[in-house]
């Protein structure tokens, strides 16, 4: 099965076409605030190096967050257009899932750090398989969490596993600021550079393996993981709330 998978969930505009695990072609450009006009382009890009005309595809794997607002819109809006266009299946896929699956690691756990404001993370647990996405699992969901209380319950998560012994590996904006909170230097590895942010490849993996699943969605389903509110939803209801005395 042909997948297009792309992720603008962070500063990372990523997009990848993939066939039956295989990845036939992978672009990402770190441009923060302009995947609105990077986006489009380097899906056709993406297309053409892979060889791969639009019309051959089978189903858009999109990563829906946690993460920017703006960047989120982006990509959704665009996922449903192709699939609406090319009448298509979309897989939602967790932003979160696909940094994680990314940074490579085969063992320990894994947690994606992405910059939530006033000490909070969007933040996940995930114990590390191999390279085949059903071997991974989901320790602690999708959240946004104030970093010390990921601290204690990434201590006791790697107590009741018995892996006080293993690495955790971190991945994401946030993961250098925070490292030392979560542990010390021997047990926190930092993921390398080039795997810190969600990659294309990863996002087409894991929307692969939940097509395989029966994880497709239509169109009109899709929609993202906020975890918060924005700013402006924050100031707005804070203006209208009434003043106390």
């Amino acid at each position: 099965m042909r997948v297009l998978a792309f992720d603008t969930a962070t500063a990372a505009c990523t997009v990848a076409v993939a066939e039956d695990g295989r990845v036939l072609s992978e672009l990402t450009l770190q441009v923060p605030r302009a995947h609105s006009v990077r986006l489009m382009p380097l899906i056709a890009q993406a297309l053409q190096e892979a060889r791969v005309d639009k019309r051959e595809l089978d189903a858009i794997a999109v990563g829906v967050g946690p993460g920017s607002f703006t960047g989120l819109r982006i990509g959704l809006a665009t996922a449903k257009g192709l699939a609406f266009a090319l009448d298509l299946p979309v897989v939602p896929v967790s932003t979160l899932a696909a940094a994680a699956y990314g940074t490579g690691a085969q063992a320990g756990l894994v947690v994606p750090l992405f910059d939530a404001k006033r000490g909070q993370v969007f933040t996940g647990v995930y114990l590390a398989g191999d390279r085949d996405p059903a071997t991974w699992t989901e320790l602690v969901g999708p959240a946004n969490l104030h970093i010390d209380e990921l601290a204690e319950r990434v201590r006791r998560l790697r107590e009741e596993l018995g892996h006080t012994w293993q690495h955790v590996t971190l991945c994401g904006d946030a993961a250098e600021a925070h490292a030392a909170r979560l542990g010390p230097d021997g047990v926190i590895r930092i993921a390398a550079p080039g795997s810190l942010l969600p990659r294309g490849a990863s996002v087409a993996a894991l929307g692969l393996s939940l097509l395989q699943r029966g994880g497709a969605v239509s169109p009109d389903a899709l929609s993202p993981l906020y975890l918060r509110k924005s700013e402006a939803e924050s100031l707005w209801e804070s203006r209208r709330s009434p003043s106390t005395p």
